[in-house]
């Protein structure tokens, strides 16, 4: 289905036992908003997590369990079947996120649980080798466990930011090919009490944006030409001031037109909308009710006009259409699916 136009993959991350189908392959078309499925595997436990290479030919998933894995597939598209190629453990528990070098050729896991990362060679035919790097964290001065969400690449850079939920704070790491193994640039200590989860990165400015999951509020940070140094221009809230129920913050993306971010609230169940300004502040634009429970995760469709939500207690992914301003709208059209905790989208 290569080059149809209005048709993506979506590739359906969840929380499941090892005989479900807990890795799932949709496809979207956003001119009629409907999903359907194309194809499925099982035999991972809670691949809440996952990525996909640029080709479309390997997908990537963590087990989140007490010993967690990572696991690798074969994609076959025209098919739909998934086919195992390897596994590897992460050494560290409850992994919960992974992602790949810009050149397809690292894997980079965030253990939850472990308060750690690791990072994986990968092989030409997709199999996962041992891996070449560990590293955990702790404060003992602190007292307190590390908890690291997210590992995620700078743009045209070999540097990578790491967010500490435990540890509430940020890491900048460079990462050397040559030894495979990352190393240490910078440690920034986040505002007190505000936990920072999942972030995204300005694809045109030195800007990227933090979703804290303790105080739900985003931090809007910018760095300098050498990517080096960091300094917070702005704290936002994500829901209304008169909201008092429970909240946590989840997932963040920048919209593919660069001018709008959003963020999920879980307790809240809503997107709340932004403006980016032309100084790299944000504008509250409005809470978009998800139609639904929990929104883990979230995904922008590459046509700019969409955005599928993962409802994970409500058991669906809700389709929502973005108008000329920005703002999402809930639509009829929904998939059900148990526990969905990841999407990944690709153009077909």
């Amino acid at each position: 289905m290569t080059g149809n136009h209005g048709y993506y993959y979506v590739f359906v991350g969840t929380y499941g036992s090892k005989d479900d189908e807990s890795i799932q392959l949709l496809l979207f078309d956003s001119k009629s908003g409907h999903l359907r499925k194309v194809g499925s595997t099982s035999g991972v436990v809670n691949p809440s997590f996952l990525t996909v290479n640029k080709n479309k030919t390997r997908l990537y998933s963590i087990s989140e369990e007490d010993h967690g894995e990572i696991v690798s597939f074969s994609i076959e598209l025209g098919s739909g079947r998934l086919s195992e190629i390897n596994r590897q453990p992460t050494v560290g528990s409850s992994p919960c996120f992974v992602s790949l070098d810009p050149n397809d050729q690292f894997l980079f896991t965030a253990n939850y649980g472990g308060g750690s990362i690791t990072v994986f060679p990968l092989n030409t035919d997709g199999a996962i080798s041992p891996f070449s790097d560990f590293i955990r964290y702790s404060d003992i001065a602190l007292k307190k466990l590390s908890h690291p969400h997210q590992i995620k690449n700078i743009p045209n850079t070999n540097k990578y930011l790491i967010t500490d939920l435990g540890l509430n704070r940020i890491y900048l790491y460079h990462f050397d090919y040559m030894n495979s193994q990352l190393e240490l640039v910078n440690e920034l200590m986040a505002v007190p009490g505000t936990g920072p989860r999942h972030l995204t990165l300005h694809q045109k400015r030195r800007i990227f944006y933090v979703a804290n999951e303790y105080n739900s509020s985003i931090s809007a940070y910018t760095y300098d030409e050498t990517v080096e140094t960091f300094e917070l221009i702005q704290e936002i809230n994500t829901i209304p001031s008169h909201f008092k129920t429970e909240n946590y913050c989840a997932d963040i993306h920048i919209s593919p037109c660069h001018s709008y971010l959003y963020v999920s609230n879980r307790g809240h169940n809503s997107l709340a909308a932004y403006q980016i300004l032309d100084d790299g502040k944000l504008k509250l634009l409005e809470h978009s009710s998800i139609m639904g429970e929990w929104p883990r995760n979230f995904a922008l469709v590459p046509d700019g006009k969409h955005i599928l939500v993962a409802n994970q207690h409500s058991d669906s992914i809700v389709v929502m259409k973005i108008g000329s301003n920005g703002i999402p709208h809930t639509t009829s059209q929904h998939y059900s699916v148990k526990s969905p905790a990841c999407l990944y989208i690709r153009n077909a």
